[in-house]
């Protein structure tokens, strides 16, 4: 299993201003790169009174400048604007880190449809649509596309034809093929990445009751050769204290309020107790292993990210939980055979 941290969300909260927000992003991505995690992710949402990160390719350029190895996951809105800067975003980042850029398209929420003036229909034909762009315009080759939303080259009338009837983005990634893996934290596009035999991440906001559940009715949708790995998302805290979960409470509660107000999430955010059987891996480290383990043997991860930076989070407690996990919990997934007094230094 692959660990990864995050996703960012750069979000002003508590004490936590914006620039100190970005600062802890920078700081636990360089420990993530160092203490055993196989990427960091940052996600974009628009017009949140939070500031949750709206350019996540920057935040995702200055992680790629202060690491070396890790993977650098981005979940970008698609959908929203002309697909081509999306595209483009993503090749720059592979280039700029040298070839370790994901790219994970995620939906817009209600407020953001809105203010882009799109119903729910024009925006899943418009996220379709970017999708498809993006597989056209990843490849080697001059392509142009012909759809509902976007025509490339456009051939405005003002246009002087391009003699090719084609364009080649440029520059190309620096992968042979980079990754894209589908959002799969709505119906629709759970649907299209099954459909189109892509890659689909699962996250937080799916419990774990449902999991299984939605791998499946995927895998039964997906053609037989589709590229299946399967990520997850799950808000992970790790601690020695009498009680890790009281620790994150107020936290947690204000992450699971903001899905709730987005219309992602229905239940109750201040039941912490309650999320924590559902949708949380908290407590000590033995505890943790173990939640993971429940976890991977009814759906069999191959990439597990871990949300570990809650909104208001400080960065000493978030490098005390982080250091705990890459210390004690993912050498027991790694090297699940090695005597526990090798693994843990004893």
């Amino acid at each position: 299993m692959r660990f990864g941290l995050g996703p960012f969300a750069g979000e002003q909260a508590g004490s936590i201003s914006w620039m100190e927000a970005y600062e802890i992003m920078g700081e636990a991505a360089r420990q993530a790169d160092s203490t055993g995690f196989d990427s960091v992710w940052v996600a974009e949402r628009q017009f949140s009174a939070d500031g949750y990160c709206p350019q996540p390719f920057i935040a995702a350029a200055d992680i790629a400048a202060k690491t070396e190895a890790v993977k650098i996951g981005v979940l970008p809105i698609a959908g929203l604007t002309h697909p081509l800067y999306l595209a483009e975003d993503a090749v720059t980042l592979d280039n700029i880190s040298g070839g370790r850029a994901i790219v994970v398209p995620i939906n817009a929420v209600s407020h953001e449809r809105l203010a882009y003036g799109l119903s729910e229909e024009q925006y899943q034909e418009r996220y379709r649509e970017t999708i498809e762009v993006l597989l056209k315009a990843w490849t080697p080759q001059a392509f142009r596309h012909d759809g509902k939303h976007w025509t490339i080259p456009a051939g405005l009338p003002e246009h002087t034809p391009i003699p090719s009837g084609t364009v080649m983005l440029q520059p190309q990634s620096a992968q042979f093929e980079l990754p894209l893996i589908i959002g799969g934290f709505w119906a629709y596009g759970r649907s299209l990445a099954a459909e189109m035999g892509l890659p689909m991440m699962l996250g937080a906001i799916s419990d774990n009751a449902s999991l299984n559940t939605l791998w499946n009715e995927y895998n039964a949708a997906a053609p037989f050769a589709a590229r299946r790995p399967k990520m997850l998302i799950r808000d992970v805290y790790v601690s020695t204290g009498e009680n890790p979960l009281s620790e994150i409470a107020e936290m947690v509660s204000y992450q699971f309020q903001r899905y709730s107000d987005w219309g992602l999430w229905q239940g109750d955010a201040s039941d912490v107790k309650a999320l924590s059987k559902t949708s949380l891996i908290v407590g000590n480290p033995e505890q943790v292993i173990e939640q993971i383990t429940a976890l991977d043997s009814v759906n069999k991860l191959d990439h597990f990210i871990c949300r570990m930076h809650f909104p208001g989070m400080p960065l000493h407690q978030l490098l005390s939980s982080m250091t705990l996990f890459s210390r004690e919990v993912i050498p027991e997934f790694r090297m699940p055979d090695l005597p526990k007094q090798i693994r843990t230094g004893v």
